[in-house]
């Protein structure tokens, strides 16, 4: 351990730039900017081509980049650009960018794309309006969507549909109007609008997630009720909800019941009953949805799974197992904390399993190196 924490030292010594005087910071801001503003006329030039236009790859990477660096004027060039070419009267391209407009938590300027969109030629339908609604939520404007949904169809005669429905109902739940979310299934069936599994998933995600586990109940009977099939995560949902009310056993049933309509369970659905039977510390049900998980041809550990099971194991099972788990983590791109490693190696250290402390030590030297990395680029 003393050897792994004086390699960090001098890795962090090599990596980590010494303080630089405010010129060369000076001249490092001004290389950046070049860069971003070089970005911005190579995607312009690049955009004369309808086929760089159909693409849909490099305008959300150009967006991402641009405004993770906050470079937000150099993404409204890009996309103010568009409107120059033909593409712009396709309610699908025009879409795009109200799309990527909201990606970059621009909101604003979506919605002033949205409101230019007759004086462009393009047409404004239920697609467009949709597009619109869904750029609310990255910017976490909720308020905004709900009003826009409550006031736009009538005045612009667009007819909502299953996913008009949807977007108000996540927004709803999002500002905690839960009853005004279920309402909407009765405007639905008012307006001959059918719910899908889309829907309901949403709603139940929403419901169950919030501890609201009796309305979730009833929402799940009334998609049975419309004939709706309940997808993986529907049934998801329903099992978070139950591994909340402690319904460990009627979490397993549904399980089973989702295996038997032939829906496989995903990581999550493990990783719920997991976390359901560690909070019970219920060892042997652990050790068997663990060995299930890793069985499974529809689903793998990932770090949430070892989150979990490491502590769980070090508490209730023995280090040989979190040693297992720490050595079955190695391979995810996600790192598990150096505490939660450092934990595993000092247990091992204190039965003087130096051999086996060795690969923790070997982990926590590369998760310190991935951080200084990180920060420094």
């Amino acid at each position: 351990m003393e050897k792994a924490s004086s390699a960090c030292r001098r890795l962090r010594h090599l990596l980590l730039p010494k303080r630089k005087p405010d010129s060369v910071v000076a001249v490092a801001t001004s290389n950046t900017q070049a860069k971003f503003q070089n970005v911005v006329e190579k995607f312009k030039k690049l955009s004369n081509s309808g086929g760089f236009r159909a693409q849909r790859a490099p305008f959300k990477a150009a967006v991402r980049r641009l405004s993770r660096a906050g470079h937000f004027s150099h993404v409204e060039d890009i996309l103010q650009h568009q409107k120059q070419y033909e593409s712009i009267k396709n309610e699908h391209f025009t879409a795009r960018l109200i799309h990527l407009y909201g990606q970059a938590k621009m909101l604003d300027h979506a919605l002033q794309l949205f409101d230019e969109m007759p004086k462009l030629n393009c047409p404004r339908t239920v697609f467009s309006f949709n597009t619109l609604l869904s750029a609310c939520f990255p910017c976490r404007n909720f308020d905004k969507a709900i009003e826009l949904f409550r006031e736009l169809p009538a005045k612009l005669s667009i007819e909502p549909n299953a996913i008009t429905y949807t977007s108000a109902m996540k927004a709803f739940c999002k500002t905690g109007s839960f009853d005004d979310a279920v309402s909407l299934l009765d405007e639905m069936a008012a307006k001959g609008v059918g719910p899908d599994a889309v829907t309901f998933s949403l709603l139940l995600g929403e419901l169950y997630h919030s501890g609201r586990y009796l309305e979730g109940e009833n929402a799940w009977n009334l998609m049975r009720e419309k004939g709706v099939d309940p997808d993986v995560r529907c049934y998801n949902s329903r099992v978070q909800g139950m591994v909340s009310e402690k319904k460990m056993w009627e979490a397993v049933a549904l399980v089973r019941e989702m295996e038997q309509k032939g829906l496989r369970p995903n990581s999550y659905t493990y990783n719920v009953l997991i976390k359901g039977f560690v909070d019970e510390g219920n060892v042997e049900e652990v050790k068997n949805w663990y060995a299930a998980l890793q069985e499974s041809s529809s689903a793998a550990p990932d770090i949430f799974t070892y989150l979990r099971l490491v502590p769980f194991a070090l508490d209730c099972i023995g280090v040989d197992l979190a040693l297992e788990l720490c050595k079955n983590s190695a391979g995810l791109k996600k790192k598990l904390p150096v505490a939660m490693v450092r934990r595993v190696s000092d247990e091992l250290l204190k039965h003087s399993r130096v051999e086996d402390a060795k690969p923790c030590s070997t982990c926590i030297l590369c998760h310190i190196l991935n951080l200084i990395i990180f920060f420094y680029y």
